[in-house]
């Protein structure tokens, strides 16, 4: 049986599944179910690896955590106990919450597209930078901040690149930023606004896997030659993308080849580099734990209900992310049948997976769904009043 979804904290022993030594299933009968649990020592890992990575390049970095991954308080202390880690926020909410998780007004950076005259004046009364993507949002800005106040700039990087070629993992040709050839009419507004511009950003897509290198290396290109012509940069901003294994036969891009590719493209330039992960930092730290409500075959379907809906993690209905599903009575044994499993929202998009080979289960078993961490409860919503589930981190 393949065990690729097991990594340092997550490992089996007597036949059962520890998180950072802990039993699953003591956890999940300590504290009920549907249950979320992030492991401390995995988010402080990657980060680490990706301090590791970016600490081999000939210029300074510098990462923002991308808090709308996962905001949970416990998954923000063990970020903030990471040192030279800042928070990237797209609300003004979520710079709130960083603010209350210790993080200063210089460690956080802004970043989203859209924004109300409210979501500006909060963030010029903050005093914490942001990066702008429409001429609206320049114009605007500018009225509420003094002259010569620093902003970055968010470019397209008009080419395609994700976890798959759905158009849902991938930012090219959307709604964010600025195409490459505005930089000149971007630079004229910023400087009408009384802005100066001294950064770049370009987030490519999200989960990108190995096949992707070129492209990304391409898009990299783009963001340099943009670069170029900021006679005021500071800091290029290359964003997230990096994701992890969702299932078996994934090939992320990885922390080396993506090293690379800024060593290549963007070091020579000088600038500062940062980043903004969210999905490498915080995918391997969750596991969702469910128990097993309905066991039963219609229709020539080995139905298999759990006591979890897609509202408390979209991200399979909404996206069609995979999850591996494991039952923590038997977590290494051969699948010896075929499970459509589904939760209790009354919508027939509420499948966690339309096919699931699993060893026999039976109602009352505990299943753990991974890798969770990211972009799950912060997405999750109260659907059908069924609640949110709980979450710990150990």
């Amino acid at each position: 049986m393949s065990t690729w979804w097991l990594h340092p904290s997550l490992t089996v022993t007597n036949d059962q599944l520890y998180f950072d030594g802990h039993s699953l299933r003591e956890l999940a009968r300590q504290h009920g179910t549907p249950l979320y649990v992030y492991s401390r020592a995995t988010i402080q890992r990657q980060l680490g690896l990706l301090q590791s990575a970016l600490a081999e390049l000939p210029v300074a970095s510098k990462i923002y955590y991308a808090m709308k991954s996962n905001r949970h308080p416990g998954v923000l202390a063990a970020v903030r106990q990471v040192p030279d880690v800042g928070i990237d926020a797209c609300s003004p909410r979520e710079v709130s919450l960083a603010r209350e998780h210790g993080f200063s007004a210089p460690e956080i950076s802004f970043n989203a597209g859209m924004l109300s005259n409210r979501d500006l004046a909060f963030v010029a009364e903050s005093g914490i930078h942001i990066t702008l993507d429409s001429f609206s949002a320049l114009r605007r800005y500018g009225e509420l901040v003094p002259r010569h106040t620093p902003v970055g700039l968010r470019f397209n990087p008009g080419i395609n690149v994700g976890y798959s070629p759905d158009t849902r993992f991938n930012y090219s040709n959307d709604k964010f930023g600025f195409e490459a050839a505005e930089v000149e009419q971007a630079l004229q507004t910023a400087q009408s606004a009384g802005l100066v511009v001294d950064s770049v950003h370009m987030h490519v897509g999200w989960g990108v896997q190995a096949s992707m290198a070129g492209q990304v290396g391409q898009a990299f290109e783009r963001l340099a030659a943009v670069a170029r012509q900021i006679p005021t940069l500071r800091a290029v901003n290359v964003g997230g993308g990096l994701g992890g294994q969702y299932q078996a036969d994934d090939s992320p891009l990885s922390l080396a080849a993506w090293r690379e590719l800024l060593l290549r493209h963007l070091s020579p330039l000088g600038a500062t580099l940062l980043c903004e992960p969210g999905t490498f930092v915080s995918r391997p730290a969750g596991v969702l734990l469910v128990e097993v409500n309905t066991v039963e075959e219609r229709r020539g379907v080995h139905w298999l209900g759990v006591d979890a809906g897609f509202a408390i993690n979209p991200l399979p209905a909404l996206y069609g992310i995979p999850l591996k599903i494991v039952p923590l009575h038997r977590p290494l044994a051969e699948p010896a049948q075929t499970y459509r499993v589904v939760g209790h929202i009354n919508e027939v998009t509420d499948v966690w997976a339309a096919a699931c080979p699993l060893p026999a289960v039976a109602e009352g078993d505990l299943l753990a769904f991974l890798p969770v961490g990211a972009y799950s409860a912060s997405m999750g919503s109260d659907h059908c009043l069924r609640g949110q589930a709980k979450e710990i981190v150990i």
